[in-house]
């Protein structure tokens, strides 16, 4: 099953923001659609995430009251989202300021800032994300400023006045928030301020592997997108990683970053002290108590052929089993194991990436257990 993760967003005056919802959270329930959408007076922002058809007949149903409305787009193994909410809110997106939107900065397409970095262009380029979303990934060279949340934005970039007279190309996720904050930043001085059109999400998903570093945090149930070259590192063994998780210990509940070895370790928490708080948020899966020996990284429908991130040593032979969101009691036995290149292999090791036949359909991002 092919699912399909969509963010949109439209600054607009909305007479009636509350009919929207009703009407939002409606159409999303009739076609099985989670996610996260805000309407307001001043337009809708919204992540959803459902099973391909469906996300077209969503789109239809968008267009009908936002004409030619673009989106963001990415194709996932699984359900993204847990949930769906449909809210009214006074800004979709919370800058805390009055900014006239009509006065944000012009839009500069992928293309145009892959030839500003291919030929070495004097400019500056920032990052109006949080802090947590850049240590996962960001572009070269990019300016990331100490925020936790898009309200702090006004006050950091007080802090950068002498760029006023430089150019300037502001980006995050989607494009929302570089919409208010290039406004700002206009009604603040700077002179020659230009917003990634789409954000990081479509500049990927056109030019991968180039001057995107790293991974991309998303705001659904992966946290981030994967990365074969991720900048971050495991907050427990300092190894490469990209994947953030939210700590077990209720008390705490920072996100940080953990590969799926320590977070099996440490029970899903950050620390020692956490791992030992009586307050644990509980597990989702039985199979959480299975040794954990892979995620998938790629199921082939046609070929029936999973690929796979190998964390512990595995035989072939073996007997494991899959879980998931969607995913639920798929085992089977290890009949053949294969290296990326394709050479048989009667046992793998942490950090291969393997293949291997599998009947049944599974998902990107689902767990491999060792059944003993």
């Amino acid at each position: 099953m092919v699912y399909r993760v969509i963010s949109f967003y439209r600054y607009v005056v909305l007479d009636s923001p509350e009919t929207l919802q009703e009407n939002l959270a409606e159409k999303c329930k009739q076609l099985g659609i989670l996610g996260r959408i805000l309407v307001g007076g001043e337009g809708i922002n919204g992540a959803v995430c459902g099973e391909d058809i469906h996300i077209r007949e969503f789109q239809a149903f968008l267009e009908d009251h936002f004409p030619a409305l673009r989106y963001r787009e990415q194709i996932v193994g699984v359900q993204a989202y847990h949930k769906l909410v449909v809210r009214v809110r006074k800004e979709i997106v919370v800058l805390g300021k009055d900014v006239s939107i009509s006065g944000k900065a012009e839009h500069i397409s992928p293309e145009q800032l892959k030839s500003w970095y291919d030929t070495k262009k004097d400019f500056v380029i920032i990052d109006a994300r949080n802090e947590h979303e850049a240590a996962v990934g960001k572009f070269k060279d990019a300016v990331v400023l100490p925020i936790k949340t898009f309200k702090e934005f006004p006050e950091a970039i007080e802090k950068f006045e002498h760029l006023k007279n430089k150019e300037v190309v502001m980006y995050c996720t989607g494009g929302i928030r570089c919409e208010k904050a290039s406004a700002y930043m206009k009604e603040k001085g700077f002179s020659s301020v230009y917003q990634l059109e789409g954000g990081i999400i479509h500049y990927v998903n056109q030019y991968p592997d180039t001057h995107y570093e790293g991974a991309c945090f998303v705001f659904d149930d992966r946290l981030s997108s994967y990365t074969e070259k991720p900048i971050s590192v495991c907050v427990i063994c300092s190894k490469p990683c990209a994947d953030y998780t939210n700590c077990f210990n209720l008390d705490c509940d920072d996100l940080f970053v953990c590969c799926v070895s320590c977070r099996q370790k440490m029970h899903n928490t950050c620390s020692e002290e956490c791992m030992q708080a009586p307050r644990q948020r509980k597990l989702k899966e039985k199979n959480e108590k299975l040794p954990l020996v892979g995620v998938v990284e790629n199921y082939y429908p046609k070929a029936k052929i999973a690929l796979v991130r190998v964390e512990k040593e595995l035989k072939k032979n073996s007997f494991v089993a899959f879980s998931g969101t969607t995913t639920q009691d798929v085992k089977l036995k290890l009949v053949e194991i294969r290296d990326y290149d394709g050479t048989v292999l009667e046992e793998a090791h942490a950090g291969m990436r393997i293949t291997f036949p599998v009947q049944e359909r599974i998902r990107t991002h689902d767990k491999v257990f060792l059944v003993q």
